[in-house]
């Protein structure tokens, strides 16, 4: 049996870095394509020409791409996608570097123009993006090449876990099997095979032939999670546990380890309390925001002709919100309501309970809503309404990405979380927006800001800003 296991599960290891590095291949080749087709086409307008050795092209600047992105692992640790997004980026520039020095020092420099390198930076990148991005949702559509585990524990925590390993392309685990005294899930149990105990959970890895266990029970007693380490380590390549710090904000998260004392250190990170951060934020969001909006700026006037032909009064809605340090700024936004919206919500409320219930809970109506226009649910829909707040962005009242854009009345419901959601600015898009937006309760988005803020970097913002065009497009929890 465990030889039947052990040759699988060696040659995913070979095939799976294998398969990645061949298609980083035909990325970079690709993209010294791409960036020689349009160096070429400026040559043709210029008068300029040049040529780069093949030797160049077909085998050392692709090694030094393939071996950087080696170095950061890329291609044998698995993680979540977001972090695989920032390791590429990170190799890509630094072999990029490596590679114009090289060029230098051997007297090549002048063999590769400035604009070429340039292209071929970009191309490159963003080639390896869309080649492992569709690799892996590849793999993970087919169940192809992935890592059999089991887990021990099967209650909420380890729910939230599968979720994560569902939704996240970067992850290509296959449950086996889980172990639990009593599972807590009502789920699990009826998903996977229950294997056992966790007191003949040794033995049980040990005849599974499976080389990865994640223990998902963060309650566990310290001396009882100790015991159980100990008696699982012998028998598998990799263990992974989940200590209890679930809510802690942990995205840059530093371990540091004190060997002579036997412990373990964690050192949490606040970007957006170092001025340079916010800065980059604030270059960002002002470089981003005024590109998009000469292409926006059309789509608003459109708009604004179809709202004021819907229904009387004007096509904007200007209402206050709270800003950063809990500083209240006007908002823009297109009204997708009639002018006496108030007037007919209390009406509505007062005659229909379930109704009633649904606005305490998500200070919304999500099925059905009197107030909203014809015109004022389709732009609801795509969230065309929030177009304006680009306006704010480039004014600084407000960035692409952060909280949600809380009313001055919200102020007592948020409570003690306020002081944390106000380090930033509100933003058009968020954590709560792309995950289930007008699905999520009030309690869920204030937790969901407060995460973000605590948790904040770059690469979050770019995540975010990526899974909001999927959800306009689709229209996924928006009413």
């Amino acid at each position: 049996m465990q030889t039947r296991t052990w040759i699988p599960a060696r040659i995913r290891r070979i095939c799976t870095p294998l398969l990645f590095i061949v298609f980083d291949y035909i990325a970079i080749l690709l993209a010294e394509k791409m960036a020689f087709g349009l160096h070429d086409l400026y040559g043709l307008l210029m008068g300029t020409s040049y040529h780069v050795p093949d030797a160049y092209l077909f085998f050392w600047i692709p090694l030094v791409f393939i071996a950087f992105l080696a170095i950061t692992q890329t291609y044998t640790r698995m993680q979540p996608i977001l972090e695989t997004v920032r390791q590429i980026f990170y190799a890509v520039l630094y072999a990029l570097i490596t590679c114009i020095l090289a060029l230098y020092f051997m007297e090549a420099s002048l063999l590769a123009s400035r604009l070429y390198v340039i292209l071929f930076g970009v191309f490159a990148l963003f080639n390896i993006y869309v080649v492992r991005y569709v690799i892996l949702k590849i793999l993970k559509t087919t169940n192809s090449l992935m890592k059999p585990v089991i887990l021990v524990g099967a209650g909420k925590t380890a729910e939230l876990v599968l979720h994560s390993f569902e939704q996240d392309l970067g992850y290509r685990y296959k449950v086996v099997g889980i172990l639990d005294d009593a599972p807590i899930s009502d789920t699990l149990p009826q998903r996977f095979l229950l294997m056992g105990t966790l007191e003949n959970a040794a033995a049980i890895i040990r005849d599974s032939a499976v080389n990865t266990v994640i223990v998902t029970a963060p309650g566990m007693e310290k001396e009882k999670l100790q015991a159980l380490l100990e008696g699982i380590q012998p028998y598998v390549r990799d263990m992974i546990f989940v200590p209890d710090l679930i809510g802690v904000p942990l995205y840059n998260v530093e371990a540091q380890t004190l060997f002579n004392e036997q412990i373990m250190m964690l050192s949490l990170r606040n970007n957006l309390a170092r001025r340079r951060n916010r800065l980059f934020k604030r270059f960002f969001d002002a470089v981003v925001g005024a590109f998009l909006c000469i292409p926006i700026l059309p789509f608003l006037f459109v708009l604004a002709i179809c709202i004021k032909l819907d229904s009387k009064g004007d096509a904007f809605f200007n209402a206050e919100r709270i800003g950063k340090e809990g500083k209240t700024f006007t908002c823009y936004k297109f009204r997708s309501m009639y002018l006496n919206s108030s007037e007919i919500l209390g009406e509505y409320l007062a005659t229909n309970p379930v109704a009633k219930k649904e606005w305490d809970t998500f200070a919304k109506l999500r099925d059905y809503d009197p107030r909203v226009t014809k015109v004022g649910r389709w732009i609801r829909k795509y969230s065309l309404d929030e177009l304006p707040q680009i306006l704010n962005v480039i004014k600084g009242d407000m960035s692409l990405v952060g909280p949600r854009p809380y009313l001055p009345r919200e102020k007592e419901d948020i409570g003690e979380y306020l002081s944390t959601i106000t380090l930033t600015v509100p933003g058009i898009t968020g954590f709560w927006q792309t995950s289930g937006r007008n699905d999520v309760s009030f309690a869920g988005r204030v937790a969901m800001d407060t995460w973000y803020v605590r948790n904040w970097s770059i690469w979050l913002d770019l995540m975010y800003l990526f899974k909001t065009v999927k959800i306009v497009f689709t229209g996924k929890g928006a009413y």
